[in-house]
């Protein structure tokens, strides 16, 4: 009965993330593709170079799939605990490189506030709850963390090169014109320390759970 509850309380839970990120990401579209910075097709292309909005995305993407497909190939693989905490790890860099670098740079208003909040903040929030609440964490390995690691690393390379084409770059920390290439670099290792340390730190709660379960 316990069982049951539990699943119907994560069914819920689930809706409610999906309904929420997904509404946030359809209106950053809207509100970034009608700003007229650029072409549309530039537009829609830097659109998805924020790691903000690819790091919400997989998360809209993992709730859907788990909720709606979860007998589908990608349905089991969001459904691991080794992808939930990956994406936990990444919307969570997000949520503190933000409120801690970037939420005053930019000046916003009106329903930009409100995408902003949801994809920065909210969002992010939500699903470290949903990782704390309802993942579970005992088989999750050492060896998870290399591969975590991986999708940043891509991401860190794609927005560099194509930075160095465009002359766009999606945070002001990877600036390579601006700052220099020594300097973005150092960046770049402060950062992939974060996203180690919080490595490490989700795999040993998931160890110090593991513990407990064979106590």
């Amino acid at each position: 009965m316990m069982q049951n509850a539990q699943s119907k309380s994560e069914k819920t839970y689930l809706t409610i993330l999906t309904l929420t990120v997904w509404f946030a990401l359809i209106l950053q579209f809207y509100l970034h593709m009608i700003s007229g910075a650029a072409a549309s097709l530039e537009l829609l292309i830097r659109f998805f170079s924020y790691f903000t909005i690819d790091s919400n995305l997989l998360i809209a993407l993992c709730s859907t799939f788990v909720l709606c497909f979860p007998k589908t190939k990608i349905g089991e693989f969001f459904a691991t605990p080794s992808a939930k905490t990956a994406i936990t790890m990444y919307i969570t860099v997000v949520m503190l490189i933000y409120n801690a670098v970037l939420r005053f740079i930019w000046v916003l208003e009106g329903w930009s506030i409100i995408a902003n909040e949801l994809l920065h903040v909210i969002v992010p929030l939500m699903f470290l709850f949903y990782w704390v609440y309802f993942v579970p964490k005992h088989q999750l390995k050492w060896s998870n963390i290399w591969l975590w690691l991986l999708y940043p690393l891509l991401y860190t390379i794609f927005a560099l090169v194509r930075g160095s084409f465009a002359d766009f770059y999606p945070y002001p920390f990877l600036n390579i014109a601006k700052f220099g290439l020594e300097k973005v670099l150092i960046n770049c290792v402060m950062i992939t320390l974060l996203f180690a340390l919080l490595a490490i730190i989700f795999v040993a709660i998931g160890k110090r759970r593991s513990k407990r379960l064979g106590a």
